[in-house]
């Protein structure tokens, strides 16, 4: 929402280390217009001017449904919190924000009744066109790890497991330097793995 009189502040291009993730090229998927809004509201929820922000302050974007919540919240930081601070900034929550956007549309795409939840096949589809090709034994016991009885999950628990996916892409990458698909993990790192997913 542009405000007569509101100049949109310059939006300068990301450091390196943020462009070697995996999730950056979510963050070159956003219209130049998209990112000035975003950072609107970034600034708006940046109470402190500290140029980053926390679970207690993401729980309340809006999406689709309705605000995150701070179970939600919390497990997309760790998702995009590269340095471990528990807070992201701006270039992280661009990132974040367009994962989501993607994953609602991805959702919808694939709610094919209209329904407004998504079974274990239409999960796995969903996960796909989202970039995370697991196979469907690993997404339906996903699933029914997020739904026991089987039911169909709505977009905020369809969220909630895919932020699951992507914590443990991240805890993955940082294992995996040189990009091979290969990690050399100690039974430490999959404690922490499991601790955080």
């Amino acid at each position: 929402m542009m405000h007569h009189g509101y100049q949109p502040t310059p939006i300068v291009a990301p450091p390196a280390k943020f462009q070697a993730l995996w999730f950056y090229s979510f963050y070159t998927q956003i219209q130049h217009q998209q990112l000035h809004e975003m950072s609107a509201w970034f600034r708006s929820i940046d109470k402190d001017r500290s140029g980053s922000i926390s679970a207690m302050e993401l729980q309340h974007l809006h999406v689709g449904y309705g605000p995150l919540g701070i179970e939600t919240a919390t497990k997309l930081i760790r998702v995009f919190d590269v340095d471990k601070s528990g807070q992201i900034d701006f270039y992280e929550y661009a990132a974040l924000h367009q994962f989501i956007n993607i994953l609602y549309a991805n959702f919808l795409a694939n709610d094919r009744n209209r329904s407004g939840t998504i079974d274990a096949q239409e999960i796995h589809r969903a996960l796909g066109t989202s970039g995370f090709n697991l196979p469907f034994n690993t997404v339906n016991l996903l699933f029914l790890k997020a739904s026991p009885r089987g039911y169909g999950l709505k977009f905020s628990d369809f969220l909630g497991l895919c932020a699951s996916v992507a914590i443990a892409r991240s805890l993955f990458e940082a294992h995996d330097r040189m990009r091979t698909g290969v990690a050399h993990l100690n039974v430490n790192h999959i404690y922490d793995i499991i601790s955080l997913v």
